[in-house]
């Protein structure tokens, strides 16, 4: 390790113009990390939390007409609540900054992991931007930000636990990738690897509030299994002690996993839902397209495949091994690249900067000294360029008009429609939020999928929603396709459709009985005939109280974005759980 206290010498990470270059990347990384577009499923996430803090963990479909009483397996029960707590305490400005901070702690990983960045600034900001722009589309308010959080805390716990072992091939095949020498054995520091012991309650926080804990769990297994292998490779027998007390701490993980609310049976419902496609969901998809969030993550796999194959640096085969998983994952689901990004940060970035200098024959000998006004500079101009921009999407939380069913909303709100209603799947924890919370409405289907919906809801919404799409969706019903089963199943009285999902649109054109009651660029309200174009029924629309247009939609409002709600105030009350409860069991 270097020595750490204050120098003259202007090579010095606390040189003036190395804190410049830093400033000045973390600057245009906060850019990347705070995209501040409301999360389809947030609305959900708090308002499941504030019911687990008022009523206890709900066991049961919960806002469902369809699944009532079927089991819910909550993965996210943790994250729930601390976005609830959050939402009614910091609002969601402040969890903006939090996530912000997190974004920016992560990506401020290269510039530790260099021991001189002020002397080699270029190949150190590529990383830490590249790492920016790979966790751009992921990085909203939402549960999966834990599970990159404790990917975090699990490598620096890795780092600091085989100090002294890691960075070196210590294998005694592929010699020519140790690039010097193996490390020794007997440096090794045993009281470093007890630290590992701390992965037993971070697996524990893990499995409960997200479920990335499998992907946590699985990296921390190769990377001690493989660590295991280097050691009896070295030691032969002398390593036995070493390789039982890996094996403990490993087994002790896996054993931390089963303390939540489900115990084994979380994990058998993860390992069943693992293995049914998902390609209603698009973060599961693989790259498909090249736009920029696709091209970041094609530069980051050629920036790490480079810079392994011409670093002077040896290759450690645990890394290697946990990296080429993590990008066969990643490549086959975009979900997961920002796990590939943060290895990169803190396992490839010492690779990047030796790669670099080879690359530019650059000799330590006369290297030149970075220009304080020069690094500063730079940070000037990006505090010009990105300190406005980055105030506006910290200041507010967007719920974007051309995005969500905004319009539509306030116009059910002011018409007091309420009922049982089908909704797209990607409006659904929004339209809990706006419209269920009081017990007046509920729906058939929402973005929960088969955490608490049986697989046959989940084919029948699609079948309304897609229709027979081969490669879009996942259906396992017998049956042929049927557009019109979710319009009968439990007799649902409104209709919330996306104007973007066609299919639905014209299956409702096409089926008598159900009238327009609501139209614009974006969304259709649909009710059914004889509640809500029956002047003999409490629940009848006048036709001059309808609004059909195909009015563009634009501009956003404040996230919850919920009519007669103001933002973070909190919408339950004992007479709405009381309402709600009586709802569910069937009683007037």
């Amino acid at each position: 390790m270097h020595d750490s206290s204050p120098q003259n010498d202007s090579h010095s990470p606390r040189s003036w113009s190395a804190w410049a270059i830093v400033a000045g990347t973390l600057l245009a990384v906060a850019i990347a990390v705070s995209p501040n577009g409301a999360d389809p499923d947030l609305w959900g996430h708090v308002q499941y939390g504030r019911d687990a803090l008022q009523e206890g963990l709900a066991r049961t479909t919960t806002y469902s007409y369809t699944a009532n009483g079927y089991r819910w397996i909550n993965h996210e029960n943790l994250s729930e609540l601390a976005l609830a707590i959050g939402i009614d305490t910091i609002g969601p400005t402040g969890l903006l900054l939090v996530k912000l901070l997190l974004g920016l702690l992560i990506c401020s990983v290269p510039f530790w992991k260099t021991k001189d960045f002020a002397r080699y600034p270029l190949p150190v900001m590529v990383v830490s931007l590249l790492m920016a722009i790979n966790f751009t589309n992921h990085w909203n308010v939402r549960p999966q930000l834990f599970s990159f959080g404790f990917f975090a805390l699990l490598l620096v716990l890795l780092d600091r636990a085989f100090v002294g072992w890691q960075g070196h091939w210590n294998l005694p095949w592929l010699k020519s990738l140790r690039r010097g020498e193996a490390a020794d054995a007997g440096s090794w520091s045993h009281k470093s690897m007890r630290l590992l012991w701390l992965a037993i309650p971070l697996c524990f926080l893990w499995t409960n509030t997200h479920g990335g804990f499998m992907a946590g769990v699985g990296v921390l297994g190769v990377y001690l299994v493989c660590r295991m292998i280097e050691a009896f490779t070295m030691r032969g027998w002398e390593a036995s002690g070493m390789l039982r007390r890996l094996s403990l701490m490993l087994f002790g993980a896996v054993i931390a996993t089963l303390v939540n609310p489900y115990s084994y049976e979380l994990h058998q419902w993860m390992l069943e839902a693992l293995r049914v496609p998902r390609p209603e969901i698009t973060e599961w998809h693989p790259l498909y397209s090249l736009d920029m969030f696709s091209m970041a993550f094609i530069a980051l796999l050629g920036l790490m495949g480079f810079s392994l194959a011409y670093s002077k640096k040896p290759i450690d085969f645990t890394q290697l091994v946990v990296m080429l998983l993590v990008a066969a994952q990643a490549t086959m689901h975009q979900r997961h690249a920002p796990f590939l990004a943060m290895l990169c940060g803190f396992w490839v970035t010492p690779h990047v900067v030796s790669a670099w200098n080879r690359l530019t024959a650059v000799n330590d000998a006369n290297q030149r000294n970075l220009n304080p006004a020069i690094a500063w500079g730079v940070v000037i101009l990006a505090a010009g360029m990105f300190a406005w921009p980055l105030y506006g999407r910290l200041s507010v939380m967007r719920v974007d008009r051309d995005v969500y069913p905004v319009s539509a909303i306030e116009y059910m709100d002011q018409h007091h429609l309420h009922g049982k209603t089908i909704v797209s799947y990607n409006w659904a924890q929004y339209y809990i939020a706006a419209r269920c919370v009081d017990g007046a409405s509920s729906v058939q289907f929402d973005g929960r999928f088969r955490t608490c919906y049986p697989q046959s809801v989940v084919d029948r919404h699609f079948d309304f929603i897609l229709g027979d799409a081969p490669g879009m969706r996942f259906r396992k019903l017998p049956s042929p396709v049927n557009p019109t089963a979710a319009l009968v199943e439990g007799n649902p009285a409104l209709v919330l459709l996306d104007r973007g999902q066609p299919h639905s649109e014209q299956t409702m054109e096409s089926v008598p009985g159900w009238t327009l009651l609501y139209q614009d660029s974006l969304a259709q309200v649909w009710g059914r005939s004889d509640l809500f174009n029956n002047p003999q029924s409490p629940e009848f629309v006048a036709p001059n109280q309808r609004s059909i247009s195909n009015a563009n939609q634009h501009g956003f409002v404040a996230w919850p974005a919920i009519p007669s709600q103001p933002a973070g105030a909190t919408p339950s009350s004992q007479l709405a759980r009381a309402i709600r409860t009586a709802t569910q069991r069937g009683q007037p």
